[in-house]
This record gives C-alpha cells, sequence and structure tokens, in this order.
C-alpha cells in the first residue's frame, strides 16, 4: 500500500461496526443453491427486531400486497431470497451508523436520503434493462458512497477540509478530495466492503462509480450506479455533500446502451419508488 495515508485508514476501518451476524448468516444462505424458505425464516425469526423490520417493510405500500403479510416464510415466498436479504441489509446498514445527527455542512440524513435514492435509482435502471440481478445493483446503489461517512465520523479533520473545498469553490466533492487529499471516498468504500466480505461485484462497483469502465468485467453495473447518482441528484433526492451534478461519463452510456428518451421514466418511478419506501426505512426499529 504506497499511500500513506490508506494505511493510516486501514487502521481508522478496523474501528468501524460490522454487519450483524445474522445478516451475514443471511447472505451466506442467499448463496447457497441448496438453502430453503425454512432455512431462512429460521435464521431471521431468532432475530426479533429483524423480523419486525422485514414485516413492516413488506405490508407497506412500496410492495401493495393485498392480504397482510403475518409470517417471514409467507415474505420470503412472495418476494425471494434476494429481495429478503437487501431490504435486510438496508436497515441493517442504515442502523450502523447515526442517522440524524448532523454538522453545519453536512446532514446525514440527507446523505442517507441520496444513498437510498440511488439504490431504488439502479434497481430500476436494471430493470429498464432486464438486467437479471436488480438486487445486486439495489445494494451497490445504497453503499456507493458509504467511504463518505467514513471520513465524517473517523477522519473528521480530512472531511471538514473536503467540505470547506466543496463549499468555497462550488464543486463535488470527489473533485475536492482529488485537491485536498492523497484519497477518495471510493477508496475508503472499496476497503470497507471488502472487510464486510461483500461480492468482487460489489467492490469494484463502489470503488469505481465515478469511473465505471476502471470497473473491468463489473464496468456495466459500475454504469448503473453512475447513471442512478446522476439521476438522483437531478430529481434532488437527499444530497452527497453538494450542490453539483457530476458529467455522464460517455463510456458508461455507451455501456448501458440505453436511449435519452428512457431517463425521464426511469426518474419518474425512482421518485415514486423513493416516496413509498423511505418513510418505512427511515421509522423502523
Amino acid at each position: 500500500m504506497k499511500n500513506p495515508n490508506l494505511k493510516r485508514i486501514v487502521g481508522k476501518v478496523r474501528d468501524l461496526p460490522t454487519l450483524p451476524r445474522t445478516v451475514l448468516k443471511i447472505t451466506e444462505l442467499v448463496n447457497n443453491p441448496k438453502s430453503s424458505a425454512k432455512d431462512l425464516a429460521k435464521v431471521i425469526t431468532d432475530d426479533q427486531v429483524l423480523t419486525a423490520r422485514l414485516l413492516k417493510l413488506v405490508n407497506s405500500s412500496f410492495y401493495g400486497f393485498p392480504q397482510k403479510i403475518s409470517t417471514v416464510t409467507g415474505a420470503i415466498v412472495l418476494l425471494g431470497f434476494d429481495a429478503i436479504r437487501n431490504l435486510l441489509l438496508t436497515t441493517s446498514v442504515f442502523g450502523l451508523f447515526p442517522r440524524r445527527p448532523r454538522t453545519d455542512t453536512f446532514r446525514m440524513e440527507l446523505f442517507w436520503d441520496h444513498s437510498l435514492g440511488c439504490a431504488i435509482g439502479a434497481k430500476v435502471i436494471g430493470d429498464y434493462m432486464r438486467y437479471d440481478k436488480v438486487e445486486e445493483l439495489f445494494v451497490s446503489g445504497l453503499l456507493h458512497d458509504i467511504g463518505k461517512i467514513v471520513e465524517l465520523l473517523f477522519l473528521p479533520e480530512d472531511f471538514s477540509k473536503v467540505i470547506s473545498t466543496v463549499k468555497e469553490e462550488d464543486i463535488l466533492m470527489s473533485e475536492a478530495e482529488n485537491r485536498v487529499l492523497d484519497y477518495s471516498h471510493a477508496q475508503i468504500g472499496e476497503m470497507l466492503a471488502e472487510r464486510w466480505n461483500m461480492s468482487s461485484k460489489l467492490i469494484n462497483v463502489i470503488a469505481h462509480h465515478h469511473q465505471p469502465a476502471l470497473a473491468g468485467r463489473f464496468s456495466r453495473e459500475a454504469a448503473i450506479v453512475h447513471l442512478a447518482d446522476i439521476l438522483c441528484r437531478a430529481i434532488d433526492i437527499g444530497s452527497g455533500g453538494d450542490n453539483k451534478i457530476p458529467p455522464l461519463n460517455k463510456e458508461a452510456w455507451d455501456a448501458l446502451q440505453l436511449k435519452m428518451s428512457s431517463l425521464e421514466p426511469i426518474a419518474v418511478e425512482m421518485e415514486r419508488q423513493f416516496n413509498d419506501i423511505s418513510r418505512f426505512i427511515a421509522t423502523t426499529p
């Protein structure tokens, strides 16, 4: 590791909270083709908080099922393993870091709104493209900027310099990081995803969501999150810490093979889904 600042950050990352064991176990079960709905339900029901979160979300207007779902097994059968895993991962990640505290320059709740909006956006774009694993895109969008939270909570002096530069020069946070630091939130997010034993796909998307072509065989997924981030800013869902809309990377746009006319319906659906689910995420225990 050549960068001395990144060596310092590694020590900070070791102090970060880990994902709940139950969520890690659920991820293992989802990735095991031999797992059954019964196996998954047993792990979830052993954790009362996760059970309450899951049943509250599946009975929300976001899904709009005509009848109340009262059992975890019923939720799994209706939604599928991947959707269940990602709902629980989403609420668990939100619970790992403080949501309400704010500084004068960075409002945490707006950051989480942006993260959730980007997650929904990545899923909507994936649906539009008929991508076969949209649940992975959801998680990628949710965690794409997680490095910013590490900076805020564990590297406050560095973060303050970045925010000051953003305000003074009215530039993107990524650009400010390049000017005043020797590392970026994408690099920190990459290390955190590795610590959480995430897939190589997710690690690469987090690391390269600003430059999707660098994600190699996962460049298409990185391009989806890149576009979701831009659309989320364009329709003003939350805040990533600055007031700018990043330029659309040409290579990323070419990789997606979308038409410009598709952007408006994608943005409309993003906003609809965000309004449906955000209030349930915010109030879930």
